[in-house]
């Protein structure tokens, strides 16, 4: 029989290895004047190892994007990706500070704290591991991008989830003293708990779409919602490498938040691009995008995968005639956003093309895989 343990405040030992910090040390790092519930008594420690993912068997077809949206969007509630714990937990506290870039009121990046929630299974091979690594991202990475924790959470659990939760940070020095000892603070701020724009699509066919990346890793598959619905987790995760790029994305968004620049916005989350596309459509609106220019930027060849991977960024909706401050603001901060196309109100698809081919070239080639397909036979 296992013999109970706690999992924030045990010693670890992974693959062999002896850890030299507890989750719960490396979580109150991120804390201010935090102090460690269970510090100072005795756990036994906990032994475990790291899983691999499985070996790549990641194999799309860009003709079916339409098929993988619907089945992106029918999933049900997708699993935490525990082969992926250190990368995805990343991702969600990234994709927690971006939810509320939306919400209304006067508040920056550094004035935000997150709060975080496990609820995991600690009795299969690979799980203790796989928690041990998301506690110390989470941890690495609030602190990377100037937010912190704000608390954390252990609970046992069937099967394994992270939540991440952005917060107002309280002020723990007097206002007058607030931007010279915490620079990236705002005095006073303020964040309500609803959005300031809607989350779908204005009906306005000659405004802008617009995806904002805020990370500047490669696109990858690994645990995302298209491979569990595909059951094809195969393949490498996307790695968070460049907070300084999030924090200065994130300031250039929030300026246009508060000052109506963005008319409608929303988080790519489970799904990537598609799926937030599907989400601002709304089933009211169609859209029009072209990811050439995504794609070539990237030096991406798969579609599939720049459409689905879950990078944390954002997609805009701006007026066509604030189109060229947007572009200015984004230039002038050295970051980097990408024009897709524009709504179409009366449609309901969502119509992706990805190259400068003319409607007549598409045509014919499409006439000429049917022939050829049909010959194989």
């Amino acid at each position: 029989m296992k013999e109970k343990t706690s999992a924030l405040y045990s010693e670890y030992i992974i693959d062999g290895v002896p850890q030299d910090l507890t989750p719960a040390a490396m979580l109150d790092d991120s804390l201010s004047g935090a102090e460690s519930a269970g510090a100072g008594e005795m756990y036994a420690p906990v032994v475990d190892e790291t899983l691999d993912p499985k070996i790549a068997c990641e194999s799309y077809d860009s003709w079916k994007i339409q098929d993988y949206l619907q089945s992106v969007s029918s999933f049900g509630e997708r699993t935490f990706p525990v082969v992926y714990s250190a990368q995805y937990t990343r991702v969600l506290i990234a994709r927690a500070l971006l939810d509320a870039l939306w919400l209304d009121g006067h508040f920056r990046l550094g004035d935000l704290k997150v709060k975080t929630l496990w609820r995991w299974d600690t009795l299969p091979i690979g799980n203790m591991a796989a928690f041990y690594a998301s506690a110390q991202a989470a941890g690495e990475y609030s602190d990377s991008l100037g937010t912190g924790i704000d608390s954390y959470v252990f609970e046992e659990a069937q099967g394994c989830s992270f939540e991440a939760k952005a917060v107002l940070a309280s002020s723990s020095v007097e206002d007058d003293d607030l931007l010279t000892a915490m620079p990236f603070r705002t005095e006073n701020a303020v964040m309500d708990t609803v959005r300031r724009h809607p989350s779908t699509f204005v009906d306005d066919p000659d405004s802008w779409i617009a995806y904002v990346p805020l990370e500047t890793c490669k696109f990858r598959l690994g645990g995302s919602t298209l491979s569990q619905a595909t059951r094809n987790d195969g393949g490498a995760a996307p790695e968070l490498e460049d907070p300084d790029y999030f924090m200065d994305s994130y300031e250039v968004l929030r300026e246009m938040v508060e000052d109506d620049i963005i008319i409608a916005g929303d988080t790519v989350a489970d799904g990537g691009i598609m799926a937030a596309l599907r989400r601002m459509s709304g089933g009211r609106t169609g859209v029009r995008v072209n990811a050439r220019e995504l794609m070539s930027a990237y030096q991406e060849s798969d579609m599939v995968r720049m459409l689905f991977a879950e990078v944390p960024g954002v997609v805009i909706q701006i007026r066509d005639n604030d189109f060229d401050y947007v572009d200015a603001e984004f230039t002038l901060q050295d970051v980097t956003f990408f024009p897709l196309g524009h709504p179409t109100p009366g449609k309901r698809d969502i119509r992706v093309e990805s190259s400068d081919k003319s409607g007549i070239q598409t045509i014919l080639e499409s006439l000429i895989r049917s022939q050829s397909s049909e010959g194989e036979d």
